[in-house]
């Protein structure tokens, strides 16, 4: 079943998303024109990334002590109110005086926005439940594809008609429809735990108590991850297969364009546009077969992994240009499949007031483990070509199917969530 909530998370996200993008490709483009240098220009994702992983650090902190709904709410108008000061800045003093603002500017706000994702992935199994959680994260999953594949080429135009000072006013006002939408969200917990028996205190703690929480809220995440053996599988599945799956990446996608194939960059455009295709229409697929895929959903993930294998293998050693970008557009279907099964097992298999904080966890492993397979393979690919790192990017999989096949029984269990003593519902304001 999915509640009505759910939607509206849904379009807050997917309208936030598109803000997002306007908002990076307008500062790139303003940035890049007026300075033209690359080096201050790849600042923006510098501090964009930067801010993600402070914030998921601090995050456990944050959501153990605010509703999620209110976490979203104050992250949207956050980015709002600093998205506007920005917008008038630029406004009223052009030039190269404001760049520096420019890049503090977006740290904070991607620091606001670094407690979206694991607020978002928590609250989406507390408003769809049974077989509407996998059918809500294809949901989630293909609105995600659609904007990243239609809001670059879309912001561009944008960009070029109007100019990117007009283009941050669209992306300001999404903002604040973002937030506005958010407001509907009621989320179940919180009006559980509102109720006249609700065990949580309506007092803060004591502030010598407060301070030595700390600690122990920001490690209570990872103590579920670590002694949760459902939740530690599918992340060393997930952290393996990531070794690989980074080689899809538009940059290792250029070069095999241009090393393999012998095309140019052009096809690097279609490749892409291809990938997402495809990871649209598996995203579509799981909505429509979720009845078929809930019963031994793990075993689906697995089976998805393996075809993917299969596709990427061949892949590598192929030479014909139009069939790498069917091949490119077809691996994009189960590497979807895959992706949301592994959600939705993740989000089933965590206790509910721990979730935010597994989430949180989980968001700071992945970007750890892609960092550090980007820089692996940047340097496996200049030593031996891209056509043995597609072929490691199979291995790397093959071997994350194997452990994952290891681990098959532990989701053959009743019990969805195996909750450690560590735990507790934490105070929320």
């Amino acid at each position: 079943m999915i509640k009505r909530s759910f939607y509206y998370l849904w379009g807050s996200q997917t309208i936030s998303n598109i803000a997002d993008i306007i908002y990076i490709l307008s500062i790139t483009v303003l940035v890049f024109s007026s300075t033209n240098s690359l080096m201050q220009t790849t600042l923006i994702p510098l501090f964009r990334l930067s801010a993600q992983v402070v914030s998921g650090l601090v995050a456990p902190i944050i959501l153990s002590r605010f509703r999620l709904t209110r976490i979203l709410l104050f992250s949207q108008l956050g980015q709002f109110v600093i998205f506007t000061l920005l917008l008038l800045y630029l406004w009223t003093t052009p030039g190269r005086g404001a760049f520096p603002l420019i890049f503090i500017m977006v740290f904070g706000m991607s620091f606001l926005d670094g407690w979206t994702n694991p607020a978002r992935n928590a609250l989406v199994p507390r408003l769809a439940t049974g077989e509407g959680l996998m059918r809500a994260n294809g949901l989630v999953a293909v609105s995600d594809q659609v904007v990243r594949c239609a809001g670059w080429a879309l912001s561009g135009i944008i960009v070029a008609w109007i100019g990117s000072l007009n283009t941050l006013l669209i992306a300001s006002c999404c903002y604040i429809v973002a937030a506005i939408v958010t407001s509907f969200i009621r989320d179940p917990l919180d009006q559980q735990e509102s109720g006249p028996e609700s065990p949580i205190p309506a007092a803060r703690p004591p502030a010598a108590e407060s301070k030595g929480s700390y600690w122990k809220e920001l490690g209570e995440g990872w103590q579920i991850i670590w002694h949760n053996r459902r939740i530690r599988s599918l992340m060393i599945v997930d952290s393996i297969d990531t070794i690989g799956g980074t080689s899809w990446l538009g940059a290792f996608i250029l070069a095999y364009v241009t090393q393999v194939l012998h095309k140019d960059a052009s096809w690097w455009g279609f490749m892409n546009a291809s990938f997402f295709s495809g990871t649209i229409l598996g995203g579509l697929v799981v909505v429509g077969l979720v009845k078929r895929l809930q019963k031994n959903s793990y075993l689906y993930m697995l089976g998805a992994l393996l075809v993917y294998v299969l596709i990427t293998a061949v892949f590598a050693l192929n030479t014909i240009p139009a069939a790498a970008l069917v091949l490119f557009a077809v691996s994009g279907l189960p590497v979807q499949m895959a992706g949301i099964i592994r959600r939705t097992l993740l989000q089933t298999s965590a206790p509910a007031a721990g979730l935010p904080k597994v989430m949180a966890g989980i968001d700071v492993l992945t970007n750890l483990a892609f960092g550090l397979s980007l820089l692996f393979l940047g340097w496996y690919a200049d030593r031996f070509g891209m056509v043995q790192v597609y072929l490691l990017a199979a291995a790397m999989t093959t071997i994350a199917v194997l452990v994952g096949w290891f681990y098959r029984r532990d989701f053959q269990e009743t019990k969805q969530a195996d909750e450690p003593t560590v735990m507790n519902a934490g105070i929320r304001s």
